[in-house]
């Protein structure tokens, strides 16, 4: 690497970061990939017609804590991914364009002294303003239109020089370095008049900080550390559960193993604050494998307003007690790259108020479904069913503290009985009679071949319950009469014309019924219940219902020993 940085104005020392002028305009280096054009006085650079080899550089080193804004001069729809952007110690004076890799991700960043990363794909808008800077310990943070998102990645060696690394990739066409201090109050910065310095105002680093209140706090000065834009739900008494109360919950405790900004602060192990001025690292894992059909749900107990982005939440096949505190990188992204199983979802719940209660179910077939507040359900992952997993949050962004309300197992509805119960089941049978009008001399019997009955009980068994092969009215034409002997056709007439019996009809409709499955309305029904006999389940509904602690058959009320699956021809 050469002594000298390319680009404008003098010269410095590659090791005296003191001496780089921020005042010296950023624009992009000669030095490029083989598809970059740069325009405007190089400070416009686009993609040809290709979606990589677009790698370029900033034309000068980037100061610590210098926010370098990059404005989304051209996108496009008809590609995948979008911008990456990082560092580099690697003057791009000492490269040579052509040698340059296809991609800054991996290409570049598997080599030393290089750090990138992919945006996020809905900051990519057109127009949109990433604005990003790294810190003397090596974070890089970054926002977009003036607002803070937060930590982006880690680990980037601050001993040197670092010029911006940036990949023209996929859906972003083309990228404009821009100047905070011609932006005006119509831009996407709007009225942010704050922004218009390069430099932003000292930060504390955590190198400076004593090993006391940020990672190690006694829970008697956690009112002290929280500043005014934090708010906290009183100590005593707790916030009532209000969407779950009709819950039965079984304790979940917080695992031993969380993150340095993290600190669990009751005899219980529920309740869990992230320090004040920290937005990161704070972890928490549950005490055991969460079991598939179980579901936990947390209250959110404080807030801090003063950062954006929302809770992490993530499974994990790998025991916490094998992984140490200085194990949790600050960015939950980088849990990906374990040798272990890691899944995480970042960003849930980005606009949360005191009290709301956050529901995380995981599924017999290893969805995580999601719910705020008891309404709307969200499918948040997949995971691996066949593994034990123990699920974690990053209390990060503006949730300050969370509580865990408890876990218990998902349990279908069960249905109310068919209708078609009470015909079945003979202790409700209720009383039918059948009226019938004064016997004329000149009507026929009611009865093919035998005298009519003398009154409507005759069609009342002895029991007291009716039989309903009997509930039939027959007609017989005017001017036959008993006396006269029915012949072989009109017997034969007449049992043709006969109405649908009781029988029949209710057969016909809880047919239909019967072909449904009672519990989730949309699967058939394929599966016989034992001891009992009924059929009123589709086979996955039944064995979620038998594994259930109250596992009733939902007709007759009888325990379900087991559940037989049938195929029908």
């Amino acid at each position: 690497m050469g002594n000298q940085s390319s680009g404008h104005g003098k010269g410095h020392s590659t090791g005296d970061l003191a001496s780089i002028q921020v005042s010296w305009p950023v624009k992009f280096h000669e030095i490029h990939g083989d598809n970059v054009i740069l325009l405007n006085d190089n400070t416009l650079a686009k993609r040809g017609d290709s979606f990589c080899k677009a790698i370029c550089f900033s034309s000068r080193p980037i100061a610590i804590n210098e926010k370098v804004y990059i404005r989304f001069a051209e996108t496009s729809s008809s590609w995948s991914g979008v911008l990456r952007f990082g560092f580099t110690n690697i003057d791009p004076g000492s490269v040579r364009g052509s040698i340059l890799p296809r991609y800054a991700c991996p290409d570049m960043t598997n080599k030393q002294g290089c750090w990138a990363k992919a945006l996020g794909e809905r900051y990519a808008a057109f127009n949109n303003i990433l604005h990003f800077y790294v810190t003397r310990n090596g974070d890089v943070m970054y926002g977009i239109n003036g607002e803070d998102v937060g930590l982006f990645f880690t680990g980037v060696s601050t001993l040197s020089p670092l010029w911006t690394l940036l990949d023209i990739y996929g859906n972003t066409i083309g990228i404009e370095f821009v100047n905070p201090e011609r932006l005006n109050n119509s831009g996407p910065l709007g009225s942010l008049g704050a922004l218009n310095n390069v430099l932003p105002p000292p930060i504390p680093q955590r190198e400076s900080l004593p090993s006391g209140p940020r990672t190690q706090f006694p829970s008697s000065s956690l009112v002290n550390l929280h500043s005014e834009t934090t708010v906290l739900a009183p100590a005593a008494p707790s916030i009532p559960i209000r969407y779950y109360s009709n819950v039965n919950f079984r304790p979940m405790s917080w695992h031993e193993l969380s993150g340095k900004n993290i600190r669990v602060v009751d005899a219980n192990r529920t309740i869990a604050v992230r320090a004040d001025e920290e937005y990161c690292n704070a972890y928490v894992f549950s005490s055991r494998p969460l079991k598939c059909g179980e579901k936990i749900v947390i209250q959110v107990l404080g807030i801090e307003r003063s950062f954006i982005g929302g809770l992490a939440v993530g499974f994990t096949a790998c025991d916490p007690r094998e992984v140490t505190r200085e194990d949790l990188p600050d960015d939950s992204d980088m849990l990906l790259d374990r040798k272990e199983y890691w899944v995480v979802n970042k960003d849930v719940c980005r606009t949360p108020e005191i009290g709301d209660e956050l529901c995380f179910h995981l599924t017999l077939n290893g969805e995580v479904r999601y719910s705020k507040n008891n309404t709307k359900v969200a499918t948040l992952m997949h995971v691996d069913k066949t593994l034990p997993l123990w699920l974690f949050f990053d209390v990060y962004g503006n949730i300050q503290k969370i509580r865990s309300i408890g876990v218990t197992t998902h349990v279908p509805p069960i249905p109310p009985r068919p209708r078609s119960t009470p015909f079945m089941t003979q202790t409700s049978m209720p009383q039918l009679t059948v009226t019938l009008p004064p016997r004329d001399p000149n009507t026929a019997q009611v009865a093919l071949g035998g005298p009519a009955p003398a009154s409507s009980s005759s069609i009342i068994h002895s029991s007291g319950h009716p039989n309903y092969s009997m509930m039939r009215s027959y007609s017989v034409p005017t001017g036959v009469t008993s006396t006269e002997p029915m012949s072989p056709q009109q017997k034969t007439g007449y049992i043709k014309s006969l109405p649908t019996s009781p029988e029949t009809t209710m057969d016909s409709c809880s047919e239909t019924e019967a072909s449904e499955c009672t519990v989730c309305y949309e699967r058939a029904v394929n599966a016989v219940l034992y001891t009992c006999g009924h059929m009123c389940m589709c086979f996955e509904c039944a064995i979620v219902v038998k594994n259930h602690k109250s596992a009733l058959c939902p007709i007759c009320r009888q325990e379900i020993k087991d559940v037989i699956k049938i195929y029908k021809t």
